[in-house]
């Protein structure tokens, strides 16, 4: 089972998103190039075709991104609901924000939370303005911690 630490959730980017970032601003370059090569020799048809294979590749990869990027974000606002709740969590029971664990990323009734060796089972209210909390046992010994 893993847990993960507020500053993970803080930090929470995803490589892929640059990766695709950088496959877009790859693609719009070598068009521009590409393209202007063609206007350049009109009579070779070679940098035409090769102008419309880097665009249909842009317009791929900035679908693809588009539909990643809807996705992402109410993960991406669970996300930070979560980190808001350790932080109020952690003000609550008087312990140190980097010591609270977490094992999920989105906030939803029924996660566990750990901290001071204990670990707990939060029930939220449906608009999740309030929270309990009842101790929890493990039948699992493998636990991981995420802290970054």
């Amino acid at each position: 089972m893993t847990f993960y630490g507020l500053r993970y959730l803080q930090q929470q980017s995803n490589l892929i998103d640059y990766v695709k970032y950088f496959f877009i601003f790859a693609s719009l370059f070598i068009l521009i190039i590409v393209f202007s090569l063609y206007l350049r020799h009109r009579m070779q048809t070679k940098y035409r075709d090769l102008s419309i294979i880097a665009l249909l590749f842009l317009l791929f990869v900035s679908g693809v991104q588009y539909s990643d990027y809807t996705q992402s974000e109410s993960q991406i606002s669970q996300s930070s609901q979560m980190v808001n709740f350790l932080q109020r969590l952690a003000e609550d029971q008087h312990v140190d924000e980097n010591t609270v664990f977490v094992n999920t990323t989105q906030l939803t009734d029924g996660v566990l939370v750990t901290f001071n060796d204990h670990y707990y089972r939060v029930s939220l209210n449906a608009d999740f303005s309030a929270y309990t909390l009842e101790e929890a046992y493990l039948t699992t010994t493998d636990i991981t911690r995420i802290e970054e």
